[in-house]
């Protein structure tokens, strides 16, 4: 059995969020014997939905590294052990006419130490990607909020100075047809984890991320136990896109109104009208939980997956502060800047599936704890019948999923007409 030192500080993994028992390493940032300084990078945690930076709780030298990269860790688990740095003694009074003791020369501070106090505000992925690219994140300026360092931040610092034209290359050599690999066995050279074979050809195994295998979890529960049916519509915004773009804010020239806060402000207003539709069913104490707030969640496409954060109160809100909101929303979750609370407590999701490609009518997956899921599809002129005459009109396709054992369709197509109507006569949001 291994014995700690009176002199030694265990480090074990904190309480990182409401109902987060586990995560997995997927980054370590210092190794046994290393001198670090309180506050500095320990390591990075990945839970459900979001990549959690760890500072040092102490400083002095690292003794033990308790875990590995890609581990499953548990909240209490021991991380690492530190032998804590001990405060410098006070300076000896020394007789006159004694000659002062020589004094040793401090040794050179770490990276880690070095970098204390000046510490930009950036993301865990945008921390890895500067240590790739080699890029001391103190020097670069930060374009986002707060002054938070992006991913282009760090790239454009990174980018060497644009070379003269290039040399004309030589023509590569001609490959004989035999030697020619077909495409289904050239290996995938952008994909990470580990090179393998099978039966047919060469492959890569990449294990599953805590956030994909989360995402996998909950998708599986929410399908298994909660019997979807799907609305499919279409809502003509013509008029709300021509308002839209001819909009200028003059209190805030730079700010920029989106069609997704014009649902969610129509979204909003339907759920006062259908309260249904905002509740969550408690099958175990056979109860409906009506809420008396709307909590938007929204799907962001993000390298870790798809992430819905939320909006609280979102119903309090009009389309401009929703607009700000998103745009905040959107660039802190695809930078990694949020945290796992940041995505609960929904009671409605929308999916805007039609900013990520040109898909029209899905089956949006209803999140636990809700009973409805809107995903928007990409908006396209279509002719369209308008009075007696065919037209060219924008149209978003809407598809609603709802869970069956709550709302029906007496309950849901009310529901979804007042959204369609909102979203055909703009002029209905200033009332």
């Amino acid at each position: 059995m291994t014995t700690m030192r009176m002199d030694q500080h265990e480090f074990r993994l904190p309480d990182l969020g409401e109902g987060v028992h586990e995560g997995q390493v997927i980054a370590i940032h210092v190794t046994e014997g290393q001198q670090v300084s309180e506050d500095a990078p320990l390591m990075e945690v990945e839970t459900d939905k979001a990549a959690v930076e760890i500072p040092c709780p102490v400083a002095g030298r690292v003794t033990t590294v308790h875990v590995s990269e890609q581990q499953l860790v548990h909240v209490g688990d021991v991380m690492i052990t530190f032998e804590p740095a001990r405060a410098t003694p006070e300076p000896a009074i020394i007789d006159a006419g004694e000659p002062p003791a020589p004094a040793s020369a401090s040794p050179p501070a770490s990276p880690i130490m070095a970098a204390r106090g000046r510490r930009k505000p950036a993301s865990p992925s945008v921390r890895r990607l500067a240590r790739e690219l080699a890029v001391d994140l103190a020097d670069v300026d930060g374009s986002g909020p707060g002054g938070r360092v992006t991913r282009e931040d760090v790239r454009r610092f990174a980018e060497p100075p644009q070379p003269g034209p290039p040399a004309r290359p030589l023509a590569p050599p001609r490959v004989p047809a035999a030697q020619v690999i077909p495409p289904s066995q050239r290996p995938s050279t952008e994909i990470e984890g580990t090179a393998d074979t099978n039966q047919y050809g060469r492959i890569v195994r990449q294990p599953l991320s805590q956030a994909r295998r989360t995402i996998a979890t909950v998708m599986q529960t929410s399908w298994q136990t909660i019997p979807h049916v799907t609305d499919s519509n279409d809502a003509d915004i013509t008029d709300l896109e021509a308002m839209r773009a001819s909009f200028v804010d003059t209190d805030q020239p730079d700010r920029r109104i989106t069609t997704l806060a014009f649902v969610i402000r129509a979204v909003c207003r339907a759920l006062h009208r259908h309260p249904i539709l905002n509740a969550e069913l408690d099958a175990d104490h056979d109860e409906i939980i009506f809420r008396d707030y709307v909590n938007m969640a929204v799907g962001v496409d993000t390298p870790r997956g798809l992430v819905a954060p939320v909006i609280r109160n979102a119903h309090l809100m009009g389309v401009g502060e929703l607009s700000d909101h998103l745009a905040v929303m959107t660039h802190n979750t695809r930078s990694g800047a949020f945290s796992v609370d940041d995505t609960r407590g929904a009671t409605y999701t929308i999916s805007n599936a039609g900013a990520m490609g040109r898909t029209r009518y899905s089956t949006p997956i209803i999140m636990p704890g809700t009973v409805a899921c809107l995903a928007l599809g990409r908006a396209r002129r279509l002719p369209w019948v308008v009075g007696d005459e065919v037209v060219p009109r924008l149209i978003m396709p809407l598809s609603h999923s709802m869970d069956h054992r709550l709302v029906d369709g007496g309950r849901e197509i009310p529901f979804i007409e007042h959204v369609i109507d909102d979203l055909e006569h703009p002029m209905r949001f200033a009332l």
